[in-house]
């Protein structure tokens, strides 16, 4: 479905709509002009489903229907693309990830589009750790691993979701940090590589705490460290990378929501006090709690700007240095 209206509010929704303190009769929901969020990867996707869920209830905040739509490709560029030359009018903005606006900088040498120029924050959602899953009989903790791999340099494998995946990035930032040699196999996705980690075939995968989880209470993978600044509610007795001494490693996955540069500024205050508050919903804290995702919010355009810029001065050299050049 190439356009999935998210929030079709009832009559008394409509005419109070308290957070915002505004009055929106059923005639002009009706003849408001939706709001597009743009999303770079499939539907079903955890972006997919981060921006269905901002977007049910910016509708809602708003007073103005928001609809999703899907337009994946080229590790999310064809997406990002399509809001750098949208019309800067606020009704066409997009669920921007940490792929496409640090790691595609890096991995594509011929972008359409240049995110400093063509792109402006509207604010941060949410960023999610990620976790370092080994093989059930592999090492139990991540002294041993290392340990292991120092002593058979090159021979300790690696799945990821495939070459330039944002697990396959911090996977190669660990060997560093580490100071060890990993062989890095790509899968067609995550989801394989977990596969083939429970089956024994590889030896590591960076990955999700939800998805890995499970395998891990089944007794299929072992979790040897988290990335977050601290432990997760989720999983108290996984030490972080830090507590066991890689102080200076990160590894996660942030999101944010985009618009093309030249929209006005005040569209921009309008929108991101209105993610602000659907952030702050409790509805919205607990998702991200359910997720393992740590809120990022609330932050001003300026400040969401900032972020991604830091971002892309720790990252793009880096993955740089590892030549791999997609196109």
């Amino acid at each position: 479905m190439k356009h999935t209206v998210l929030s079709l509010l009832s009559r008394r929704s409509v005419l109070s709509l308290p957070l915002l303190g505004l009055s929106v009769g059923p005639a002009a929901w009706a003849q408001a002009r939706p709001i597009r969020i743009i999303v770079g990867f499939g539907p079903g996707s955890v972006n997919d489903l981060t921006a269905r869920e901002v977007a049910r209830y910016l509708a809602e905040i708003l007073g103005q229907p928001v609809v999703v739509e899907n337009k994946p490709g080229a590790g999310g560029s064809l997406g990002t693309d399509h809001v750098a030359k949208a019309a800067p009018d606020g009704l066409t903005l997009g669920l921007g990830t940490s792929s496409q606006l640090v790691m595609n900088v890096a991995l594509f040498s011929k972008l359409p589009f240049d995110v400093d120029r063509d792109l402006r924050s509207v604010g941060l959602i949410s960023r999610g750790p990620m976790v370092l899953a080994g093989k059930a009989d592999g090492p139990k903790t991540l002294k041993e691993l290392i340990a292991k791999a120092r002593a058979q340099p090159g021979q300790l494998t690696y799945a990821s979701a495939g070459n330039g995946s944002i697990s396959h990035i911090v996977g190669e930032a660990f060997a560093r940090a580490a100071d060890v040699k990993l062989n890095h196999v790509p899968y067609k996705g995550n989801a394989a590589a977990m596969a083939d980690l429970s089956g024994g075939h590889v030896d590591l995968v960076f990955d999700g705490l939800i998805t890995s989880q499970p395998l891990a209470k089944q007794g299929r993978v072992r979790l040897l460290a988290y990335s977050g600044a601290k432990r997760s509610p989720l999983a108290p007795d996984l030490p972080t990378f830090a507590e066991q001494g890689l102080r200076d490693y990160e590894a996660y996955s942030w999101n944010n929501l985009f618009a093309p540069a030249k929209t006005p500024e005040a569209e921009v205050a309008r929108l991101n006090a209105a993610l602000n508050q659907v952030l702050a919903l409790p509805a919205m804290q607990e998702r991200f709690a359910q997720t393992g995702s740590e809120p990022l919010n609330p932050s001003t355009p300026a400040q969401a700007d900032a972020f991604g810029q830091k971002e892309r001065a720790r990252w793009v050299p880096f993955v740089r240095s590892l030549k791999l050049d997609m196109g």
